[in-house]
C-alpha cells in the first residue's frame, strides 16, 4: 500500500470573498463526502477573503497550490460547493477544466442547487456552465461597485450615520476639504496642481493619486454620474454639481496629465544601481514638478551619491554601445568555421568507411556467388548496401545543411548587430539586464560590471563619457 506522502489526495476546496463571510455552508455540503474517506486521504484548502472576480490565478496562492498538486499528480478528486468557488472567470475555468481532464482528476460539486451539475468532459457543456458562472460573477462585481459608489463603507471628510445611512460632513475635516476644492478651482497648470497636491498630501495623509481621485469623485457633489445624473439624497455635498462639472471641464486635462506624468516617472525605475560606498541598493525618488527622477543613497557617512535617471540611462547606453562595438563577429565566424571543419572531417571519415563497405558487398555479390540468382535484390548483403547508400546520401545532405548554416551566419551576425544597436536606442534597460552584471555609483564615477562572453573583445577598463554622451 502507498505511503501517505505518495497517496493521491481528495481535495476539499472552499472559498469566501471577504473576511466577514463564513464557510459553514460549504463545510456542511462537503461533510457527507468527507465521512466516506479517512483523514489521510483528505486535504482541506480554505481560501479566505479572496475574490475570484478581482484576483487572477497568479494572485491566489491557495489556487496555485491546488494547480501545482494537480500537475504533480497528487490529486484524486476535487470537491467544491459549485463552480464559482473555484473560478469566476470563464477562461480560467476552461483552462482548469482542461488541466484536470489531462491529469484525470474528478471534480465533484457538493451544492444541492444548479451549481452541483457534475463536471463534464464535454468542452461545450462545461464552457456553457462556466460562462454562466462568469456572468454571475460580473453581475456581482457590478452590483458591489454600484453599492460602493452610492454607499461606501467610509469616505474621507464624512461621518456615516448607521441608522439613516446618511453621509454628513466630518466636523474635524469639513473646513480643510472645502479649502481643497477651492484650491483646485484656482489651478491653471501642472505646476499649480503640484503645489496643491504637495500641501494637501500632508494635510490629508493621502497619496497624489488619492487626491486626484477625490477631485474627480462626484460623490463629494452628492451625485452618482456613472449612468446619467443621479442625485444622492443621503449625501451632504462639499461642492455643487455645477461647480464640480465645471471643474472637470476646465481642469480635467490637467488631472489626466498629472497622473500620466506620475505613471511615466514610476515606469522609469527599471535599473538596480548600488551605492559604491556602502554597497546597498540606491533609493529611487521622483521630482514631479521638474518631471524627473533620480537614484540616491540616504547614508551620510560617505560622499553624497545622487544620479538622475536620465544621466544613468545615457551612461548605460554609452557603455552598451561600447559592448556592441567590441562584439567580435569575426571570432564567431571563425568558431563556426572550426565547428564546420570538425563535422566535415567526421563525415568524410564515415563516407570513406561506407565506400569500403560498398566495395566489399559488391565483390561478395558478384564474385563470391557460384551462380547468378534472379532474386539477388533480396540478398541481405544487397539490402545492407542499399541502407549504406542511404546513409551516404544523408551524410551529403548534412554537409550541405552545414554549408548553408555557415553562409547564413554572416547575415545573422549583421542582423544581431543591427538589432542590438536599435534596441540600445529604444530600450537600453532590456540590454542592461542581458549584458550588465551590476552598477555601483560613487560621488564622481560609476563602476559598471559587464558580463563576459566568448565573442566580446577586450574592452578598456575605464570609459570616459562626456559632452553629448551624457547629455
Amino acid at each position: 500500500m502507498d505511503s501517505t506522502n505518495n497517496q493521491k489526495k481528495h481535495i476539499f476546496f472552499r472559498r469566501v470573498s471577504t473576511a466577514g463571510q463564513d464557510i459553514i455552508t460549504q463545510e456542511a455540503a462537503d461533510l457527507p463526502f468527507r465521512e466516506k474517506l479517512s483523514n489521510d486521504e483528505i486535504l482541506i484548502i480554505n481560501e479566505i477573503a479572496t475574490s475570484a472576480n478581482k484576483k487572477a490565478i497568479n494572485e491566489r496562492p491557495e489556487m496555485q497550490k491546488l494547480i501545482s498538486m494537480v500537475k504533480d499528480e497528487k490529486v484524486h478528486s476535487i470537491y467544491a460547493f459549485d463552480r464559482s468557488r473555484l473560478f469566476r472567470d470563464f477562461y480560467e475555468g476552461m483552462e482548469f477544466n482542461e488541466l484536470r481532464t489531462k491529469y484525470n482528476v474528478q471534480v465533484i460539486y457538493t451544492s444541492v442547487g444548479n451549481g452541483s451539475m457534475p463536471a463534464s468532459d464535454d468542452v461545450f457543456v462545461e464552457g456553457l456552465l462556466s460562462m454562466f458562472s462568469d456572468i454571475e460573477g460580473k453581475n456581482i462585481a457590478r452590483r458591489s461597485r454600484e453599492a460602493r459608489l452610492r454607499y461606501p463603507a467610509k469616505k474621507f471628510g464624512y461621518q456615516k450615520q448607521k441608522e439613516t445611512k446618511r453621509f454628513l460632513h466630518d466636523s474635524s475635516k469639513k473646513e480643510i476639504v472645502q479649502q481643497f476644492y477651492d484650491a483646485l478651482k484656482e489651478i491653471h497648470s501642472l505646476n499649480d496642481l503640484y503645489k496643491v497636491t504637495k500641501e494637501y498630501r500632508k494635510k490629508f495623509k493621502k497619496t497624489d493619486e488619492q487626491l486626484i481621485s477625490m477631485a474627480t469623485d462626484p460623490f463629494y457633489a452628492g451625485y452618482d454620474l456613472e449612468k446619467g445624473t443621479n442625485k444622492l439624497q443621503h449625501v451632504t455635498p462639499y461642492i455643487s454639481i455645477e461647480d464640480f462639472l465645471q471643474l472637470q471641464r476646465t481642469k480635467g486635462e490637467i488631472f489626466k496629465a498629472f497622473l500620466e506624468r506620475k505613471r511615466s516617472l514610476k515606469g522609469q525605475n527599471v535599473y538596480s544601481p548600488y551605492c559604491g560606498y556602502c554597497r546597498v541598493p540606491l533609493i529611487y525618488k521622483i521630482e514631479e514638478e521638474s518631471n524627473s527622477a533620480y537614484y540616491s543613497c540616504a547614508a551620510k557617512l560617505h560622499p553624497k551619491v545622487t544620479l538622475p535617471v536620465s544621466d544613468l540611462t545615457n551612461i548605460i547606453r554609452g557603455v552598451l554601445n561600447k559592448v556592441i562595438q567590441n562584439f567580435d563577429a569575426e571570432k564567431l565566424i571563425q568558431h563556426s568555421m572550426k565547428c564546420y571543419r570538425t563535422i566535415k572531417n567526421h563525415l568524410e571519415t564515415e563516407m570513406y568507411i561506407i565506400d569500403q563497405n560498398l566495395n566489399e558487398i559488391m565483390e561478395e555479390l558478384v564474385l563470391g556467388s557460384a551462380a547468378y540468382s534472379a532474386d539477388w535484390k533480396k540478398d541481405p548483403m544487397y539490402k545492407r548496401k542499399q541502407l549504406i547508400k542511404q546513409e551516404y546520401h544523408n551524410c551529403l545532405e548534412q554537409i550541405k545543411d552545414n554549408q548553408k548554416a555557415l553562409q547564413n551566419n554572416k547575415a545573422v551576425i549583421k542582423v544581431i548587430e543591427e538589432s542590438l544597436i536599435k534596441q540600445n536606442k529604444m530600450n537600453p534597460s532590456l540590454l542592461c539586464d542581458m549584458l550588465i552584471n551590476g552598477m555601483w555609483i560613487y560621488g564622481d564615477n560609476i563602476q559598471i560590471d559587464v558580463f563576459y562572453f566568448d565573442y566580446l573583445e577586450e574592452m578598456e577598463k575605464e570609459i570616459i563619457l562626456e559632452g553629448e554622451d551624457t547629455a
